[in-house]
């Protein structure tokens, strides 16, 4: 059978991200949550003292309230809402944190770099709904740490897709086994020839940290890179004796970073 090399990406794609009338999610894992509108997931990860979200989605409280309904339908309590952690200073990722901050006080992280680009380069410039909203708590940078409860975020810094983009890898468990989860955080890549080189070296550090922490399971921001609908509504009614879907071992965490190296080299043709 023959099977795409890299997820198709049109004028479509982009639009969708900005379509609040759908939202889906799953748990995928014992203690991770993913919420999703057409084209953007975030990530809910539940500790021992409390809940982590990773990204936020859209500036809009269509959002937010579907990540609230989606912790409360798997038996969570979004009063536990600790710490809100950010891939990366675009609007579709920054999200709907102004609501989950000013709702529950949560603490917020994300890089210097990309704080300042998310404050000075607006992705939509003409429309302040988008731009910057809340402050970040925390700056964090390669080889820090997010700890809450028993659960400890690794942070790593892979520019390209933004200056100072973030990717993560966390455990997670399911019937008390441990496995490790990463999360690369800036899917596509950036159009300069510069930005691509710094963009695949990132890409190239990050697998190589994801293969010293036995990944075995690849998490995505955005649906259309992974076939996340598809994924999501699997896991939805996945009977306990079926895989896991999301749990495609160490050399399916490296075929799923060749979609990106497919993505740049996408890019390079047309420069």
């Amino acid at each position: 059978m023959s099977r795409q090399e890299k997820p198709i990406i049109t004028m479509e794609t982009i639009k969708a991200i900005e379509d609040m009338s759908y939202f889906t999610h799953a748990l995928i894992f014992d203690d991770l949550l993913i919420v999703a509108q057409k084209e953007t997931n975030c990530f809910v990860l539940k500790t021992t003292k409390g809940l982590i979200i990773i990204d936020a989605i859209w500036p809009c409280e269509e959002a937010f309230n579907a990540i609230i309904s989606a912790i409360k339908e798997v038996g969570w309590k979004p009063e536990e809402i600790k710490k809100l952690v950010l891939t990366h200073g675009h609007v579709d990722h920054t999200g709907c944190g102004k609501w989950i901050v000013n709702a529950f006080h949560a603490k917020t992280y994300l890089s210097k770099r990309d704080d300042i680009f998310w404050e000075k380069e607006p992705a939509k410039k003409n429309r302040p709904e988008t731009w910057k909203d809340y402050n970040i708590d925390v700056y964090v940078k390669d080889g820090d740490i997010i700890t809450l409860g028993d659960k400890t975020i690794y942070v790593y810094e892979t520019p390209g897709h933004t200056p100072g983009g973030l990717s993560f890898i966390f455990n997670v468990t399911e019937n008390n086994n441990i496995y490790q989860a990463a999360l690369w955080g800036g899917s596509n890549p950036p159009r300069s020839l510069p930005d691509i080189i710094t963009y695949m070296k990132s890409l190239d550090y990050f697998m190589e940290q994801a293969e010293n922490k036995n990944v075995e399971i690849a998490l995505s921001n955005h649906t259309g890179v992974d076939n996340g609908m598809e994924r999501i509504a699997y896991s939805q009614k996945r009977m306990s004796y079926m895989p896991n879907i999301y749990l495609i071992g160490q050399s399916g965490f490296r075929k799923y970073c060749q979609v990106f190296r497919n993505l740049c080299y996408e890019k390079l043709e047309s420069i």
